[in-house]
This record gives structure tokens, sequence and C-alpha cells, in this order.
């Protein structure tokens, strides 16, 4: 681990709140609470049960999500979800729609910002404002999300990066009813090289500009694939 310069005036939280009736892929279960401990009920303390996938809401993939000899979230480095940041700007894409080398460069060469050495590259599609608790949850998922293209996994996997973090379920194009069908090129090429993959993203659009700092950390979680994780921004 390098030495990590953290400044900034402003906290920007970019995670989603879990509760119950929140967006999960189909055939996944939702978070269930159940109180174990309740002072409306005599108890000395409120003390609270949780059930949950650890691929619900936002949350980060190890390479063991894919990759079964490879490293799990207890084994990844402390500071792997935590520094330098670029915000991508993809609003112009929407529903099932790739995203294409193409775009990234051109945005690139737009904003005359470079995806460097260590950075955490967020996508900033704005597929986030399609999330909704409770009757309307799926609409996050049945019109698409823009997903990496071969071209654009390729060509961020090319980069010496640190992670992948994406508004949607998956960075990977899938039938929400069929997983089976689905290639995952971004999982299958950043997880073995050690890119962190961070799903279900929020709040991007409030961060002013490029660039920002990003703290965040996986639970130490033995043996597991994945972890809920607590994403901010500082700028």
């Amino acid at each position: 681990m390098g030495t990590i310069n953290i400044q900034g005036s402003r906290i920007i939280d970019l995670s989603q709140a879990i509760e119950p009736d929140i967006p999960v892929p189909v055939g996944f279960p939702g978070p269930v609470f159940e109180a174990y401990l309740s002072q409306a009920q005599g108890d000395i303390a409120n003390v609270e049960l949780l059930k949950l996938s650890l691929h619900t809401a936002t949350h980060c993939d190890a390479p063991f999500h894919f990759f079964s000899a490879l490293r799990t979230v207890d084994e990844l480095a402390p500071d792997c979800i935590i520094g330098p940041a670029i915000v991508i700007d993809l609003t112009h894409l929407a529903g099932s729609t790739p995203i294409e080398a193409g775009d990234i460069q051109r945005w690139e060469q737009a904003s005359g910002e470079v995806i460097q050495g260590g950075d955490i590259v967020l996508l900033h599609t704005g597929h986030a404002t399609h999330w909704q608790v409770g009757e309307g949850a799926s609409a996050y998922w049945e019109n698409g999300w823009p997903y990496l293209a071969r071209s654009a996994v390729d060509y961020l996997a090319g980069k010496p990066i640190k992670a992948v973090g994406v508004e949607s379920f998956d960075p990977d194009w899938v039938d929400p009813n069929d997983l089976s069908t689905a290639a995952f090129p971004a999982h299958r090429t950043f997880l073995p090289r050690g890119i962190v993959i961070i799903e279900n993203l929020t709040n991007l659009d409030q961060i002013p500009g490029p660039r920002c700092q990003i703290i965040s950390l996986p639970l130490k979680l033995k043996g597991c694939s994945g972890s809920p994780v607590r994403v901010i921004a500082i700028v």
C-alpha cells in the first residue's frame, strides 16, 4: 500500500440505503430485518438481525465472485477502494445500451481528463434515478441499463486502475430473468486483474467535477465473494 492523500471540504454519499423492498436481481432475496432485542417490548436495548445477499444495494465484488481460486473479499487490500477517482459522464446513454471504448475516449478528449494509474473509474450514466423502493422497484432493471461493451472492458483493463464503479446492478449486460445467458466480460476481465467492481452507486451527479477522492471499505467477511460498502466522495 502506498501513501494516500485525501483532501477536500465536502462529503458526498454515493451509497444506496439497505432496506426492505429495494431493487434486487430477479430471484434474489431482498434484505430482511428482524428485531432481536427491542426496548418497545421491554428489552434493555435495540438489536436487529439482518438477512442479506452480499451483492445487494451498493456493494463490491471480489475476484472470488467469479473465480473460486482467487481472492475473497477479506483478502482484498484495505485501500482497494480508497484513492483518486475519475467520474466519466455517459449520461447521454440510457436503457440497454453498450458503452464502447470510443464513448470513454471521446469524453477524455472533450474533458481534457485522462484515466490514470491508480484511478477508481466511476461511470455516470444517470441510471440511479430509476432506483425505487417498493412497488416500483422493477423499474430499476426492466428497461436495462448502459453496460460495458467488450471494447470498453478492454480499454479500461489496459490501464492500471484500482476499481470500476457503476450505477446499475452490473457493468455487464445481463438478462435479469436468466443470468446464465450473460458472458460477463467485465467481471471475467476486471476481477482476475485485481480491479474491484462496485455496483449500485448513486449521487454521482452531485460530484461537481470530473475528479474526486473516494473512501470506501468492504467488510472483512471471511471467505466471501463481496460486501456491502459505504462509498463516499470527498470534493
